[in-house]
């Protein structure tokens, strides 16, 4: 059975998504990192980085959101990660583009204008988030003209792909970011969410 260790950000939801959309077993444990439960031996040992989210499975760990979901759907042998060469590229060629990219300024974004309220580092930067939000609105704009005639980011099927940019792209509620000019984008991630998997993953991080 697999054993994910979280919290309640983004690369964890990512996990959690991917964990649900394969209907397999598996327990979560959640780590406090207001408390500092990252920092403890034990979790270190696991992760020597001290960040969320880990993968606990046959004797062994494994960190990194993107390597967690890719492990999965491998050792699952699940067509969220296809066989074909060619397809699995362009599964990680998303994956790569939300992580350094749409997905990397929106987790800027979100860090500027709700985590910092939460820890007491100050008020958010106008720069920064001014900065942010210019990088999210031209790069929203590509993928909105990629998805033109998809379903999904690879075609007409879902992948972890999805699943990794759909947790990147849910925070737009808490930053207050409207899709209302990217109708391509709005409609992908409306038809993501209504999956049973994304329903399960929420509730079981809210418990």
């Amino acid at each position: 059975m697999y054993r994910l260790l979280g919290f309640a950000t983004q690369n964890t939801m990512k996990t959690l998504y991917v964990l649900e959309e394969l209907g397999v077993d598996y327990e979560f444990q959640f780590v406090d990192l207001m408390k500092g439960e990252n920092k403890k031996e034990a979790f270190l040992k696991l992760n020597p980085v001290g960040k969320t989210p880990v993968l606990q499975h046959n004797d062994d760990s494994l960190f990194e959101s993107g390597a967690i979901c890719r492990y999965l759907a491998n050792v699952e042998e699940s067509p969220l990660y296809p066989t074909n060469k060619l397809q699995r590229g362009k599964v990680d060629q998303w994956m790569d583009f939300f992580s350094c990219h749409l997905g990397r300024w929106l987790s800027a974004l979100y860090f500027e204008k709700i985590i910092k309220g939460k820890v007491a580092m100050g008020s958010p930067s106008a720069e920064k988030c001014a900065e942010a939000e210019s990088f999210i609105q031209q790069q929203l704009t590509i993928v909105n003209n990629w998805l033109k005639g998809r379903k999904y980011f690879t075609g007409d099927q879902l992948t972890i792909a999805d699943l990794f940019a759909f947790a990147y792209v849910e925070q737009k509620e808490a930053v207050g970011l409207s899709l209302k000019e990217c109708p391509q984008v709005q409609a992908w991630f409306n038809s993501v969410e209504k999956r049973e998997s994304i329903q399960r993953a929420r509730k079981r991080i809210a418990q």
